[in-house]
């Protein structure tokens, strides 16, 4: 996502729930998508804002869909803006 675009108010809250609902620790989180449970601890308290990428992990260590979170954590318009952004012009071949 753009780092200009701000993301939703304690999205890290959901993320947080979330991992709880599962009896995940922070630290088993980290484990699971490939970073450190002070980043976890960043996200949750809604400081770090997570790539896509992350988001990625995130929904797969939780068990939920990728989409789910990210509605969670980015507005509908940040998700189209970003979508928009990464369009691939199909060239027809000659």
């Amino acid at each position: 996502m753009n780092q200009a675009m701000t993301p939703l108010t304690n999205y890290g809250e959901r993320i947080q729930t979330l991992r709880e609902r599962q009896n995940i620790d922070q630290e088993r989180l980290a484990t699971m998508t490939e970073t450190t449970a002070e980043m976890i601890q960043r996200i949750e308290a809604s400081i770090a804002h997570p790539s896509t990428s992350m988001i990625d992990r995130l929904a797969k260590a939780l068990g939920v869909p990728y989409e789910h979170l990210l509605r969670h954590i980015w507005s509908a318009e940040a998700i189209h803006a970003q979508a928009e952004r990464q369009k691939i012009v199909d060239l027809p071949s000659s």
